[in-house]
């Protein structure tokens, strides 16, 4: 087998189910720097194919015009299936830039997600990030490490386990995680952490001050405001539902249910009801049913509809509907 092909071998298997099994083997062959060249150059290309996602030839589809030169590398395949993805709508890439001059970046990008619904993002170590409807992500990756700086708005990271270091900074918070899954989000106050499986260490920007580390464990969630890292407390359920079409509320208070559902919802539903009783949501609602969200709540509860001329539905006082 040519070195090339060893190469494309490695590419492929370091990004597939089995890769935390075959990285001892993969850092003995790595170890050559004949093979670690080979490698990053193509880490290198997927970051470039990757890029493509920007331009006027994928968005228009026009796939005819794409730079021949990408299906004339071994990495035809990988091309294919990344051009794929773009088409489908997987994400919005804002710019991609290799740093050809430096040995230790690899792989940097920064990615959104600019439409309606959350965007699913597979990163270059077989992680995958969910971006919320409106965020922003800067990825650098080098040998040593892998590093995400969330910008703006609310991700959630399903990490591949692997020797290097997985973090994620936002705001004044960072982030450390090997193979887990948890959720980041930055809000007016600060960032919040919410874990769902494995563990991860969370710090304040001051911990190698002296201070605050904290390690969460599955269903535990933290806040960092003003700089500190708060005490942990217990994932409420419908927060870590967000990724999904499908929003399920048990006991929650009708201002609240209304909040979450606008998170993600294409339209918001507007809460303009003017009352003292305790009105408590519980259902199962589509995100991207908005107006049969509001005329459900409004059966329930008795209230009325009114139906925008943006697109909007507002809860109202009294039996309208509209």
């Amino acid at each position: 087998m040519s070195l090339e092909q060893d190469a494309d071998d490695w590419f492929t298997r370091m990004r597939g189910p089995g890769a935390l099994e075959a990285r001892p083997q993969f850092e003995v062959w790595y170890a050559v720097p004949a093979h670690a060249d080979a490698y990053d150059e193509r880490v290198r290309s997927f970051d470039t194919v990757m890029f493509l996602a920007s331009t006027a030839t994928v968005r228009n589809r026009n796939l005819g015009a794409a730079r021949p030169w990408v299906f004339q590398t071994a990495f035809r395949k990988y091309a294919a299936a990344a051009i794929g993805l773009m088409l489908a709508g997987a994400l919005v890439l804002i710019v991609a830039e290799r740093s050809s001059g430096s040995p230790q970046s690899l792989s940097r990008m920064e990615v959104a997600s600019l439409e309606q619904a959350p965007r699913r993002i597979s990163l270059p170590d077989g992680s995958t990030v969910i971006l919320d409807r409106g965020s922003r992500m800067q990825v650098s990756f080098d040998r040593r490490q892998r590093r995400l700086r969330l910008l703006v708005g609310r991700a959630r990271f399903s990490v591949a386990h692997e020797i290097r270091p997985f973090i994620v900074e936002a705001g004044a918070g960072r982030i450390v995680a090997h193979g887990t899954l948890f959720d980041v989000e930055l809000t007016q106050a600060g960032v919040r952490v919410a874990l769902l499986q494995g563990a991860v260490e969370v710090r304040d920007a001051g911990a190698g001050q002296g201070r605050k580390r904290l390690e969460l464990a599955a269903g535990q969630a933290t806040a960092i405001e003003r700089g500190s890292v708060g005490e942990p407390s217990k994932i409420a359920a419908v927060q870590s539902q967000w990724p999904n079409d499908m929003l399920v509320l048990d006991g929650v208070e009708i201002g609240a249910a209304v909040a979450e559902f606008n998170r993600t919802t294409p339209m918001p539903v507007l809460y303009e009801v003017q009352s003292g009783r305790v009105m408590k949501v519980t259902g199962s609602f589509r995100r991207s049913d908005p107006e049969a969200f509001a005329r459900q709540l409004a059966a329930t509860f008795g209230l009325g509809v009114e139906a925008r001329q943006d697109g909007s539905f507002a809860l109202v006082n009294g039996p309208r509907l509209q």
